[in-house]
């Protein structure tokens, strides 16, 4: 079977996914985080239960570069402080959950992970985010998807953001074989894609600082 042929069924469906609500009655109601002046919420941009995110902003955000934040599996408290820091740091942080194997089919993992992007890249405005500025940052299996929303645009595409990506970064991302063709080692950088940066797991410094240039 072509690569093709394989994802079709799976890119499919990721259109309508990033087009999902938030959860409640549809409209942002954030919740104060730590100190006054900061945000979260809950959002779904699918209908299965792993398709949730969280975002982190400061409550006046106005045109701030937006990270989508992708964990090593379903987000834990780990997870829930980087996203904090980051926000702190300056940036809007939208934190994705997403389906694994085996109770999907693979890669739909990275499918979930455009869907996510192409969520907040059609609510920039609300979010007080710059649609110029969207980097994807992903930790272990998250950073795999991270690159493959780069690596191959087929994802951004079905999602409907096809150049929402402006930088992905990774941490301890496999690049072992896999012959589903969706591995990041089985792909070249075209000279016109967006910029990727991969880096040793905890090197969370390296990606931030990388992000910060790639998105300035």
């Amino acid at each position: 079977m072509t690569r093709r042929g394989l994802l079709a069924p799976l890119l499919a469906t990721v259109a309508t996914a990033a087009c999902a609500p938030l959860i409640g009655q549809g409209a942002m109601t954030p919740a104060p985080l730590g100190p006054p002046g900061w945000r979260t919420a809950r959002a779904a941009y699918g209908a299965d239960p792993r398709q949730t995110l969280r975002l982190y902003r400061p409550a006046a955000a106005n045109r701030l570069p937006i990270l989508i934040l992708l964990p090593d599996g379903a987000p834990e408290a780990v997870d829930e402080r980087a996203a904090r820091d980051l926000a702190e740091g300056g940036f809007i942080v939208v934190l994705a959950d997403r389906r694994e194997a085996p109770g999907s089919p693979h890669p739909a993992f990275i499918s979930d992970a455009a869907a996510a992007v192409a969520w907040a890249a059609k609510r920039v405005q609300d979010l007080g985010g710059d649609a110029e500025r969207i980097g994807v940052l992903g930790l272990g299996e998250g950073g795999r998807a991270a690159l493959m929303l780069v690596l191959d645009r087929r994802y951004m595409a079905a999602a409907g953001a096809p150049a929402a990506v402006r930088a992905a970064a990774a941490l301890s991302a496999n690049t072992g074989p896999d012959t589903t063709f969706t591995d990041p080692s089985a792909y070249g950088v075209a000279s016109d894609s967006a910029p990727v940066w991969r880096g040793a797991t905890g090197d969370m410094a390296g990606a931030v600082a990388f992000l910060r240039e790639a998105l300035a």
